[in-house]
């Protein structure tokens, strides 16, 4: 297995908005920001997946910051990404982000033949975060497999696009 170089990463990832070219990677601007409440309650059972109650979106200030609060947020990457069938996808928080307070879950693999416009969750740990609509938020890496897969991801997710 082997990492990708970020300007062959460049090729499978839709544009625009731009992405950011490293040497393993590309960083990732954001659409979307949806707010889930310390309250919620989730329930997962078979295609039955939701969140009671509704998350809330969160749209930029007239300023062009995003103002977050302590608390938890969907985010919903701008660039829609299709995974090859000879490789596997992650999303890292950048590192800035890491060592100013905001944590990201874990990443859930990027299956061979996923499509769409993924999400991560992210905590905001400290009274609040003020970032730009227009910052890089994450680090993309697709890593090649031995093979190319046989059947391709086809699950809930595929496909999934910005919310209405």
């Amino acid at each position: 297995m082997s990492v990708w170089l970020g300007k062959k990463l460049a090729d499978i990832i839709e544009k625009p908005p731009d992405v950011k070219i490293n040497p393993n990677g590309v960083d990732l601007k954001i659409s979307e920001i949806w707010s889930l409440s310390e309250d919620s309650v989730i329930t997962i059972n078979g295609k039955d997946r939701r969140i009671e109650p509704d998350k809330v979106k969160i749209e930029p200030r007239e300023d062009d910051f995003y103002y977050l609060p302590k608390g938890t947020y969907e985010i919903r990457v701008a660039n829609k990404i299709s995974i090859p069938k000879n490789a596997v996808g992650f999303l890292f928080p950048r590192s800035t982000f890491n060592r100013l307070g905001i944590m990201k879950s874990e990443t859930a693999l990027w299956d061979s033949g996923y499509s769409g416009w993924g999400t991560q969750t992210v905590r905001v740990t400290v009274k609040e975060a003020r970032i730009h609509k227009d910052e890089f938020w994450f680090q993309f890496v697709v890593i090649d497999m031995k093979e190319e897969v046989d059947h391709v991801y086809d699950g809930h997710w595929q496909g999934e696009g910005m919310k209405k």
